[in-house]
């Protein structure tokens, strides 16, 4: 077994060990050195791989207090996603299929748990898009708003971080900015309204219709964008 295999081995056995001998956040984790002990390594190896689990956010050291386990925070690992699928440059068309599995399926958790307040708030972000059709930036950012407000009403907080990954990634892509217009705008603006009143009714199977509708209109918009934009690109020389 090689060096890289042994470090990987002692990263899912001391990962297995936190998983089994805690109790979630909060918990105390044991030391370095009682780790070390435990897994017959040093302390240099069992440090390296603290560090990585405090990186990914899932523990935090403290000197002269210990190491314990985090509360799940959605911030740290849409973070922590989001770079690695950044840095892996994967397909426009995986991204876009996730997107449509991701928001389709929290339909059924969106209908059965938003709270009037939550209502409000997306009918007041759908206002805000027709209210800056002629500002399409302002109108783009209003479009990401709804849809990661839309995806906070499921109350499931793994689903909402993994949309809002997919959603920041589609409206930081140049060529999107590019292909707006105020007609596109309203049009999008009228379809949030629709999928939510859709929703607002308790209706699942036409919430899911009629985003479906939407999802496959805006993600047209984004690949015609694309090719737009290699069109654009000069030749490498």
């Amino acid at each position: 077994m090689d060096n890289k295999q042994k470090k990987m081995q002692l990263e899912e056995q001391i990962r297995t060990y936190i998983l089994k001998s805690t109790n979630g956040p909060g918990s105390r984790v044991e030391t370095e050195e009682q780790l070390a002990e435990r897994f017959q390594v040093s302390r240099y190896q069992v440090r390296n791989v603290l560090n990585v689990l405090v990186q990914q956010g899932v523990i935090t050291k403290t000197p002269r207090r210990g190491t314990f386990i985090n509360h799940f925070d959605s911030d740290v690992i849409s973070d922590a996603i989001k770079f690695n699928y950044q840095v892996s440059n994967f397909n426009l068309y995986e991204s876009i299929e996730a997107r449509i599995v991701i928001e389709l399926a929290s339909i059924p958790l969106v209908v059965k748990r938003i709270t009037p307040n939550q209502i409000y708030e997306l009918e007041m972000i759908v206002e805000k898009m027709r209210n800056n059709s002629s500002l399409p930036q302002v109108a783009d950012e209003a479009d990401l708003e709804f849809h990661a407000a839309m995806l906070r009403c499921s109350g499931n907080q793994l689903l909402n971080s993994f949309s809002q990954i997919i959603a920041q990634l589609f409206h930081q892509v140049d060529y999107r900015r590019k292909y707006w217009n105020t007609e596109t705008i309203i049009r999008l603006a009228d379809e949030h309204r629709q999928i939510l009143e859709a929703i607002q009714d308790g209706d699942v199977d036409l919430s899911v219709s009629r985003l479906k509708k939407h999802l496959n209109y805006t993600n047209r918009i984004e690949m015609d964008g694309l090719r737009n934009q290699q069109k654009e690109e000069p030749e490498q020389g």
